[in-house]
C-alpha cells in the first residue's frame, strides 16, 4: 500500500499543476484580451481620425466646387447684364431721331470734309450724308448708322460706323462698365 499515497501525491500535484497552468493560461488570456481591446481601441481611434480628416477634406472640396460654380454663375450673369446694357445702347443708337443722327454724323465727318474720300452709309443715313457731306457718295452698307470712308484707290478704309464706334468704346470701357454696374 505504500504506492497509494505516492499516487495520491502525484495526482494531487498533477491537479495542483493543472490548476496553476489553467490559472496562468487564464491570466495570460486575460492579458492578451486586454491588450487586444486596447489595440483595437487605438485602431478604431486612428481609423475615426482618418475618416474625419477625409470627410473634412471632402467637405472642403465640395464647398470649393460649389463656390467655383457660384462664381461661374455670377460671372455669367454679370456678362449677361453687360451684354444687355450693350444691346440697349445699340438699340438706343439705332432709334436715334434723324436730327440726332445728323448731329452725330456732322461731328464724325467734320475732320474729313476737305479730304478726297468716297463715302458709304446705311440706307437710312444716305439722305443725311448726301445733305451734310461734299464727299462722293459710293453706296450703302449694312450697319446701324455712321459712315465708312474709302480712299479713291480703295487701298484703305476708315470705319466710322456706329456699330464699330460702339464696339470700340464698349471694349475700351468694359472695365469701367463692370465697376459701375457691380462695384
Amino acid at each position: 500500500m505504500p504506492l497509494e499515497p505516492i499516487i495520491e501525491e502525484i495526482v494531487r500535484k498533477g491537479h495542483q499543476q493543472v490548476s496553476e497552468i489553467t490559472r496562468s493560461a487564464e491570466e495570460e488570456a486575460e492579458k492578451i484580451i486586454v491588450e487586444a481591446n486596447d489595440e483595437s481601441k487605438e485602431i478604431l481611434k486612428k481609423a475615426r481620425r482618418e475618416a474625419e480628416k477625409e470627410a473634412e477634406r471632402l467637405r472642403r472640396q465640395e464647398i470649393s466646387g460649389i463656390n467655383l460654380e457660384m462664381k461661374k454663375e455670377e460671372l455669367l450673369r454679370k456678362r449677361e447684364v453687360v451684354e444687355k446694357v450693350y444691346q440697349l445702347l445699340v438699340e438706343k443708337v439705332e432709334n436715334l431721331s434723324d436730327s440726332e443722327r445728323e448731329k452725330l454724323l456732322k461731328k464724325i465727318l467734320d475732320k474729313y470734309k476737305n479730304k478726297d474720300y468716297l463715302i458709304y452709309s446705311s440706307k437710312r443715313d444716305e439722305k443725311i450724308v448726301r445733305k451734310i457731306s461734299k464727299l462722293e457718295y459710293a453706296g450703302n452698307i449694312d450697319c446701324i448708322g455712321g459712315v465708312i470712308l474709302e480712299s479713291r484707290d480703295g487701298e484703305y478704309r476708315i470705319n466710322l460706323t456706329f456699330d464699330n464706334l460702339l464696339r470700340e468704346v464698349y471694349e475700351s470701357k468694359m472695365k469701367e462698365v463692370y465697376e459701375k454696374l457691380f462695384g
